[in-house]
């Protein structure tokens, strides 16, 4: 069965959105006094829920207080210092003629829309998912399966399109097959090992690899 509806992730997949969220990341590590890192040890911290990134950054007694300060910072500051990956629009672009597109992201959903909509890609999109209060620790996995459940759709009928191990260990965990992009923040060997169904190197490849999947 050719799939339907295509699920894609936000960050690494349609925006490059790493200058805001390590900026971010940094000032409430500042906040706790705690030494700031570098790019490359911050950048694992993109993707994964909120909790699971502060928990091992402060520990579990800050989380609460660390997210609420991240996501302020975000809100005020980080989350329009993005920019749409190349080639994306275009790749939205022709897979919307022949597929439902929705946005599946860990991202509080208030920003994605804001976001999507500031970068101009929120046309492209039926529909719009992210994490809502009181479920801001929502993991993808139940995300992913309020999405398939909201547009009464079967595993077979959709595929997540994402750049890290999240998307694809959600993607499993509803029966769906998960093609992993190699443009974000996640490794070939990170996405391979997890089980993603494909790898694309660009969104134009991104559109190829959907035609052929059945």
């Amino acid at each position: 069965m050719r799939p339907t509806t295509l699920l894609f992730d936000l960050d690494g997949t349609l925006l490059d959105t790493e200058p805001g969220i390590l900026a971010c990341l940094r000032h409430t590590l500042e906040h706790f006094g705690l030494p700031t890192q570098g790019d490359a040890e911050l950048r694992r911290f993109i993707g994964p829920p909120l909790e699971q990134a502060w928990r091992e950054l402060v520990g579990a007694a800050h989380v609460e207080e660390a997210v609420e300060i991240y996501r302020r910072c975000y809100d005020l500051k980080g989350k329009f210092k993005a920019a749409v990956f190349e080639g994306i629009e275009a790749a939205l672009h022709e897979l919307a003629y022949h597929h439902t597109l929705i946005v599946a992201t860990s991202k509080r959903q208030v920003f994605a829309e804001e976001m999507l909509e500031r970068f101009g890609l929120s046309s492209y999109f039926k529909a719009v998912y992210g994490v809502t209060p009181p479920q801001l620790s929502e993991p993808k996995a139940h995300l992913i399966g309020r999405i398939l459940r909201d547009h009464g759709l079967s595993p077979q009928q959709a595929v997540m399109v994402g750049d890290r191990e999240f998307d694809v260990i959600g993607a499993k965990a509803n029966g769906m097959a998960c093609v992993g992009v190699l443009w974000g923040y996640g490794s070939r060997e990170e996405l391979a090992f997890h089980g993603a169904s494909l790898l694309c190197e660009s969104p134009r490849e991104l559109v190829e690899a959907v035609a052929g999947l059945a």
